[in-house]
Order: structure tokens, then C-alpha cells, then sequence
């Protein structure tokens, strides 16, 4: 029996892997994805000046234009622009992926109760709570909240959870609420099996592929709200690099100096471009439609 489940487990990961794999984009951002984890985990082996992502000046060099060797260019106080862009990648990768970790179990967890008292009070509390923090902008609330707190990675992280967790929350209610009235639930119901049982083990793995493809397909735009944050100084503060700060500051030397926002600026495009490519991978992967 144990050996069927496995044989039946490896095909459905073949399968997973072969129709992910049938759209070349979508393997194109993966290996997009892959290269800014290795740049943002190897940054200070990777970077040609590691010393440059910290208080480091040197006048010498400031505001040197792309060459060979600087190929970024440098800004103001002589620091390399891609070496801090690198060391910004790991900024942006926590920004992100740390974000969503916080928003889905609460999200996932609120959409889910709301679901299966659907109908109930439960359920008129929750979603209303939910509906009032769908009405206000994201980036507004986002803003608002880390401008009460202390200017740090941490706390832009949890604006932005903050702000974007009730969409996680909406859409597990639709779909718990819908199977909630499906016949293995009402089973589950009839033979005694507890609440926590049926939210958990019964309609949980029904809700599980759109959340993953909508996680997929959000780290790019939370990173791009956490750069937003950097850019009006509420990220990370100097002298740490981030992707954000970096662009607010060469703003103040466009046009004449364009390389100190430019490199910056179209690595948040690269990163936004990636994951938005591995996440139409991962909606194909997970589709119920035969390939």
C-alpha cells in the first residue's frame, strides 16, 4: 500500500513538472527567481565591492558613469551601485517572502472559519471586518501604518501584512464557502468528525492550489509596495541598501547622473518580472486541466 502511495505521489510531481515545464516563460522566470536568490545569498562573496553595501566613501570615485570597472556606475559617495543593488536583493527577497508568510496563515485561517459558518454571524463579523480593509488602497494603508513605526525592515513588513492580508482572507472564503455544502463535508458532519477536522482536513486541501498561485504571483508586487515604503523613506534606512532608497536618492540627479536610479530601478522590474513569470508557472502547474 505504502508503495502504491509513493508511485502515485511520484507521478503527480512528473506531472506537475511536465506541464509547468510546457510553458518556456514561465521556466525562464524560474530561472529568473533562481539567479536573485543565489545573487542575494552569495551577495558578499558575489559582489566585486562587499565593502560598498555599508558606510563606505570614497569621494575619489563618486558619481563615476557605467565602466568596466564600475559597471553600474557609482553614486555620490563612491560606492559601486552593483554591489549594493546585490546586497539589496536580500532586502527585497525578505521583504517579500516574509510578507507573505505572515499574511497567509491569517488570511488562509480567517477565510476559512468565514467559510464554514458561512451564513452565520461568524460570518457577517468576519467578512465585514474584511470588507472595510478591502475598501482602503493597499499602498495608503501600508503607508499609514509604518509611518507610525520605527523606519525598519521588520516594521514595513508588517504594514504591508497589515494591509494585505484581507485578500487572502476573501479568497479563502469563497471557496470554503462553496465547499462547505459539498457531500464529504456533510459526511465528515454526520459520522461526528470535530470542526477543527473538517476546516483542516476536508475543505483546507480543496482551497490550496489558488492560494498558492496567488502567493506565487504577489511576492513580486509586495516587494514592489516595500520598495515604495524604502523610496519615501519608511524600509530599510541608509546606510543598508535598498532597492527603493536607492532609486529616491538618484532621483535627485536625473537626468545628467541616470545610472544611480536606473540600475536600481530596473532591478525591482527584473524582480517583479520574475516572480510574475514563476507564478503563471506554478497557476499552470496546478491547473485541473488535462495536458
Amino acid at each position: 500500500m505504502k508503495t502504491l502511495d509513493l508511485n502515485v505521489t511520484w507521478n503527480s510531481i512528473k506531472r506537475s513538472i511536465y506541464k509547468f515545464s510546457r510553458n518556456k516563460i514561465s521556466v525562464v522566470g524560474f530561472f529568473m527567481v533562481l539567479f536573485i536568490i543565489i545573487v542575494a545569498i552569495f551577495a558578499p562573496y558575489l559582489a566585486p565591492y562587499p565593502k560598498h553595501a555599508g558606510a563606505f566613501v570614497d569621494f575619489n570615485n563618486a558619481s563615476k558613469p557605467p565602466s568596466l570597472t564600475y559597471l553600474f556606475g557609482t553614486d555620490p559617495f563612491g560606492r559601486d551601485i552593483l554591489s549594493r543593488v546585490m546586497f539589496a536583493f536580500r532586502g527585497a527577497l525578505i521583504m517579500g517572502l516574509g510578507v507573505i508568510a505572515m499574511i497567509v496563515p491569517v488570511g488562509v485561517l480567517v477565510g476559512l472559519i468565514a467559510g464554514y459558518y458561512s451564513g452565520t454571524w461568524v460570518d457577517t463579523v468576519i467578512m465585514r471586518i474584511t470588507d472595510v480593509f478591502i475598501t482602503l488602497p493597499a499602498l495608503l494603508l501600508a503607508l499609514a501604518v509604518a509611518a507610525l513605526m520605527q523606519r525598519t525592515l521588520f516594521n514595513s513588513m508588517m504594514a504591508v501584512a497589515f494591509a494585505w492580508w484581507p485578500w487572502y482572507a476573501r479568497l479563502t472564503y469563497g471557496m470554503a464557502s462553496s465547499v462547505r455544502n459539498e457531500v464529504f463535508v456533510q459526511d465528515a458532519e454526520t459520522i461526528g468528525a470535530s470542526k477543527t477536522h473538517i476546516i483542516f482536513k476536508e475543505i483546507l486541501p480543496n482551497c490550496l492550489a489558488p492560494i498558492f498561485t496567488k502567493m506565487a504571483l504577489e511576492v513580486g508586487w509586495v516587494i514592489l509596495v516595500g520598495a515604495t515604503l524604502s523610496f519615501v523613506g519608511l524600509g530599510e534606512q541608509p546606510p543598508t541598501p535598498a532597492l527603493g532608497t536607492m532609486v529616491s536618492d538618484g532621483a535627485k540627479y536625473l537626468p545628467f547622473q541616470w545610472w544611480i536610479s536606473t540600475a536600481p530601478a530596473l532591478a525591482i522590474m527584473f524582480i517583479i518580472l520574475a516572480f510574475n513569470l514563476f507564478g503563471d508557472g506554478i497557476r499552470d502547474m496546478l491547473s485541473t486541466e488535462e495536458v
